[in-house]
């Protein structure tokens, strides 16, 4: 299913939501992304200072995807703006600016 996110806090409900739906506690949730309690207690409640990677842990270790809709086409990037995307797509940290 996909939710249109709009504020951060909706991020941490989803979270939530889906860690409850999969029968999973605080504690085993955490553990499971490599996170204290604490931190998910943080994310769930919508702390707008988590980190971003730990989120992005907690997310994928619940079987949540994030995809970036980017208002832009593909055929309207330069050549070397197109090479970067490739880049990022793959993983790769650190990528030269276009």
């Amino acid at each position: 299913m996909k939710v249109e996110i709009e504020d951060v806090k909706q991020i941490g409900q989803i979270a939530k939501l889906t860690r409850k739906a999969q029968g999973l506690d605080q504690v085993s949730a955490a553990m499971l992304s490599g996170n204290g309690s604490t931190f998910m207690s943080d994310f769930e409640n919508g702390k707008p200072t988590v980190e971003l990677k730990r989120a992005l842990s907690v997310l994928a270790s619940l079987g949540v995807t994030v995809e970036l809709d980017i208002p832009v086409e593909i055929d309207t990037l330069t050549k070397s703006q197109r090479a970067l995307l490739t880049q990022i797509k793959a993983g790769l940290t650190h990528v030269q600016k276009a």
